[in-house]
């Protein structure tokens, strides 16, 4: 098995395409219980932590059906990339 911290800026962006930050994955990954006790990565809290992340990229209101909506797409599209970096760990590369 890989170890988290040690991916590249590449290998990172294979598991979102390119379409975030690398900083704001790396981030997430050094909140606390984001990488478990085993070495992965934890779906729930990494895709909660990035859709907060990204909650300043809403364009609606808070509170509204619409930002309600965007926020759980963010949700799941960090519950993908969380999925993506857990592939990547069980690699030899």
């Amino acid at each position: 098995m890989r170890d988290v911290y040690e991916l590249t800026d590449e290998e990172l962006e294979d598991c979102f395409d390119g379409s975030s930050s690398t900083d704001m994955v790396r981030e997430i990954l050094e909140k606390p219980g984001v990488v478990t006790l085993e070495g992965y990565v934890d779906l729930e809290r990494f895709a909660e932590w990035f859709a907060y992340g990204l909650e300043g990229y809403i364009d609606a209101d808070e509170g509204t059906a619409e930002y309600d909506e965007a926020w759980n797409n963010n949700y799941y599209w960090g519950e993908s990339i969380a999925e993506n970096i857990n592939e990547y760990l069980d690699t030899d590369d």
